[in-house]
């Protein structure tokens, strides 16, 4: 059977900042590629269409589809572009009222029920993990066969909405296949990479599931508060495929928590060193999950770009969203990273609960305090399914949820909360301000100049300039 599956485009999300983010935030996406990898096993034909990667129009898209003639497609979203995906199933109905059309990823997954409710247009909703959820679907529709006895799934049945039993979370991860990268044009995927200069880059996930409770974060959602773990000889052979048969020698670890499990960590460091296997590698980490013989085994083995999720310099606020690390772990994290010459990132959150005009300030004094040379800023965005949430929806430490329109889910130039003395309008300008104030000094501009060669250097200038310089009016 003929499938398509759909990643939209999803650079718009990020505003003014788009430009910025078409050379930052690239990234072939793992999830479809793990779905088309696991039906492909079953002998389904798989197509993947990535709308933003391959910047596919409307009227390509619909050749595309009449070339493929797929009898199913699926559409993964998270909140941000879940306005994008139901324009898309909208449109593939339009094509061909025949066509089985299934929802998944995050937002689908978060509310499954609502998001039959709000488009006709979406036959079937994936709740969380997808892989055997997709192939017993496929089974079922290609035999005509009614669908209620697949687990994990909402479905519409006449004017009625139906669920099934909830699907188990994969507990052998290395029953998975390797994600179908033959099937993405992975010449797209192009980072600037510390001392490699512009190449292609490819994800690799070793482990699904986060033990921690970070009140805003979406990903339990999907994979569980319980790690799984891959093998580290699945690891391994799969990371020789991607050097061996696709020619990339730079990875990004998806792993929520990269090096969590610190023995089998340094196993799989010391596996890449004792095999030769000539990678580099980033990924990201907390603050409190390393230590300096960790990141030493980790560097010989190709580690060159770590990030940290920081969220913000009030410890309060980080009590707050039960982050679960103080800001003396967040320091001396930075100054170990430093200290071994790995480029470090992070991440940093405007708009969490109790946050005020001063946390924010003393925030950004925080950021150029560290030993950190690419910063993140986002606006505190409440999606659904998290903690983060229902502290916005009941007024939790300041907030106030402004809408529940999904299209103004976006975490860069835009803002769908108030909390306490700032309004939309003012985390729009002070995440603006935090950002040319972290990045217009001196010795961020020099290294960010020379981190990744001369091309890359002119093409991050280009896209940063284009990101705050507003074109005039005709």
């Amino acid at each position: 059977m003929n499938i398509a599956l759909i990643y939209p485009a999803y650079t718009e999300i990020y505003g003014d900042y788009k430009p910025a983010a078409r050379i930052g935030v690239l990234y072939p996406p793992l999830g479809l590629s793990y779905l088309a990898a696991t039906l492909e096993r079953e002998g389904h034909k798989v197509t993947i269409i990535d709308m933003e990667a391959e910047l596919l129009t409307k009227e390509q898209l619909e050749k595309r589809i009449g070339e493929i003639k797929p009898a199913v497609v699926g559409i993964t979203s998270t909140t941000p572009i879940h306005h994008k995906a139901d324009e898309l199933f909208g449109f593939i109905k339009r094509i061909d009222k025949n066509i089985v059309t299934i929802a998944g990823g995050p937002h689908p997954t978060s509310i499954p029920n609502k998001t039959l409710e709000e488009n006709k247009d979406i036959d079937i909703v994936i709740v969380g993990e997808g892989e055997k959820t997709v192939i017993e679907l496929a089974d079922k529709i290609e035999k005509n066969e009614d669908v209620s006895a697949v687990d994990g799934i909402f479905y519409r049945k006449g004017e009625e909405i139906k669920k099934t039993k909830p699907r188990e979370l994969i507990q052998d991860l290395d029953w998975l296949p390797f994600p179908a990268r033959h099937l993405l044009k992975q010449e797209i995927y192009v980072w600037g990479v510390p001392k490699k200069g512009i190449i292609q880059v490819t994800p690799i996930e070793t482990t699904r599931g986060c033990p921690f409770k970070c009140s805003f974060c979406s990903q339990i959602v999907v994979f569980g508060n319980k790690i799984r773990e891959r093998s580290v000889d699945n690891v391994i052979e799969e990371i020789k495929e991607i050097r061996d048969k696709y020619k990339i020698t730079h990875l990004v670890f998806y792993d929520d928590t990269l090096g969590l499990n610190r023995k089998r960590t340094m196993e799989l460091c010391d596996r890449i060193i004792n095999e030769k296997i000539d990678i580099t590698f980033e990924g990201m980490t907390r603050v409190n999950c390393i230590d300096e013989e960790l990141i030493i085994k980790m560097k010989q083995a190709g580690l060159n770009r770590l990030s940290f999720g920081v969220e913000s310099g009030n410890q309060d606020i980080l009590n707050a969203i039960k982050k679960g690390i103080n800001l003396q772990q967040i320091r001396d994290a930075y100054r170990l990273v430093d200290k071994h010459g790995i480029e470090t990132r992070m991440s940093i959150i405007f708009g969490l609960p109790f946050e005020t005009k001063e946390t924010i300030k003393k925030t950004i004094k925080f950021m150029k305090s560290l030993k950190c040379y690419q910063a993140y800023v986002n606006i505190g965005t409440p999606f659904p399914g998290t903690e983060y949430y229902e502290m916005a929806k009941h007024g939790y430490g300041g907030l106030k949820l402004l809408t529940h329109d999904w299209r103004e889910f976006r975490r860069w130039g835009n803002a769908v909360i108030n909390v306490n003395d700032l309004t939309k309008e003012e985390l729009i300008k002070w995440q603006k301000r935090a950002l040319l104030e972290f990045y217009l000094r001196p010795r961020i501009i020099w290294y960010n100049l020379r981190r990744a060669g001369i091309k890359a250097a002119v093409k991050n200038v280009h896209g940063f300039v284009k990101s705050f310089v507003k074109k005039k009016a005709a």
